[in-house]
């Protein structure tokens, strides 16, 4: 064998290994302090953690060496399959997540319970990635009806996702669905005055849904579109939280004592004051902030935007318009969650219960993010 096509072949990506290693690293030492002050079990907690660290490992591992035209020609088939995950949830969702939620957003197959809709997220962004591909080849010479037709194509296709995300009630991560079809949008280079268009509508939508949260008339409209009065609750107290200190803002209003009195280097593991509900996963930045101060909680966003830019690099390397789409959708996947969830701890946006990335509780969430990251390391081998 020549030595190139040897380098090739073993060639690995531990300058992006390095940030998940230590995400890693940080979820289980955070949710074995988290279950320590939440009178849980930590040593439990922490091994649970460690389990799906396990699963999720194997799973990127495993994702890394499928071969390129294995994933190409399963991506449709892999979307329909996470649809069909979705839509099993009318009929087999789990009871006990819903008598807790009165959401259907969890199944429970012999006793784990996961969510469909994070593994939609990483079949959504090969979908969408692999149909502008498919664009790009077939039309050469582009102008603004061909990428009209295009974006309605797009919009089409999404129709199944964001309706089962609607009856599911998960508005927090359709949201996640939408940054990432923008982001893939954007990327694709599809005409700069459809993008603004869409851009207005989304700001134009943003801005009334924030008006009707506040009146009266507005509420019974919302109400008619089901959204839940928790959901409305979480509008109102992102925008007046002390206002709302003793009841409907209490979560936040606490997350933001716990990282205010964590000042600059914070107060140290053992040393948490300020009881955050739940603080495993929603809240998990509120622990970091009060634990590790404004230094430590720096320290995480670094890391996360060092994480960003690895798998950036890694797309732009791999000299693949595919691979590039893939990675500007997990990128803006993981983006968003962590600008959301962070936003939230610290009183910028309010909560919408999407989690932070690798360090909240959540089996489904964590697997799944890693499951996609397969596919980035992936990129860097032969397979």
């Amino acid at each position: 064998m020549k030595r190139q096509e040897y380098q090739q072949q073993n060639n690995f990506n531990y300058a992006l290994l390095l940030p998940i290693f230590l995400m890693l690293i940080l979820s289980i030492w955070l949710q074995y302090w988290v279950a320590y002050y939440d009178q849980n079990n930590p040593t439990k907690q922490a091994l649970k953690q460690l389990v799906f660290v396990g699963l999720g490992t194997v799973l990127m591992f495993g994702v890394k060496y499928i071969k390129r035209d294995i994933i190409w020609k399963a991506v449709p088939w892999f979307y329909v399959f996470s649809l069909l995950l979705m839509g099993s949830l009318y009929f087999f969702y789990d009871p006990h997540m819903y008598d807790l939620t009165n959401t259907k957003r969890w199944l429970d197959i012999f006793g784990f319970q996961f969510q469909p809709s994070e593994i939609a997220k990483t079949a959504y962004i090969l979908f969408i990635s692999k149909e502008l591909v498919k664009y790009n080849k077939r039309v050469p010479e582009k102008d603004i009806r061909t990428d009209l037709d295009m974006v309605k194509k797009l919009a089409l296709y999404s129709l199944p996702l964001f309706f089962l995300m609607f009856v599911q009630k998960d508005f927090g991560t359709s949201l996640v669905f939408i940054c990432v079809l923008g982001a893939l949008i954007v990327a694709s280079g599809i005409n700069w005055r459809i993008v603004a268009v869409l851009g207005g509508i989304a700001a134009v939508l943003g801005g009334t849904l924030i008006f009707l949260v506040f009146t009266d008339f507005g509420q019974s409209i919302l109400s008619s579109l089901h959204f839940k009065e928790y959901q409305l609750n979480r509008i109102r107290a992102w925008v007046n939280p002390f206002e709302y200190a003793t009841s409907i803002a209490y979560q936040q209003v606490q997350g933001l004592l716990a990282i205010g009195s964590g000042g600059l280097f914070g107060t140290g593991t053992t040393g948490v004051q300020v009881y955050v509900p739940v603080r495993e996963s929603d809240m998990i930045f509120t622990f970091v902030g009060e634990a590790y101060g404004f230094a430590g909680a720096t320290a995480v966003i670094l890391l996360y935007f060092y994480l960003f830019f690895q798998i950036f690099y890694t797309g732009i390397k791999s000299n693949s318009t595919f691979n590039i789409y893939i990675c500007v959708g997990i990128v803006f996947m993981l983006v968003f969650q962590t600008f959301e969830n962070i936003g939230a701890s610290i009183g910028l946006l309010p909560l919408t219960g999407i989690p932070l990335p690798f360090l909240s509780q959540g089996g489904t969430a964590l697997v799944s993010t890693m499951l996609a990251l397969g596919l980035i390391f992936g990129m860097d081998s032969k397979a």
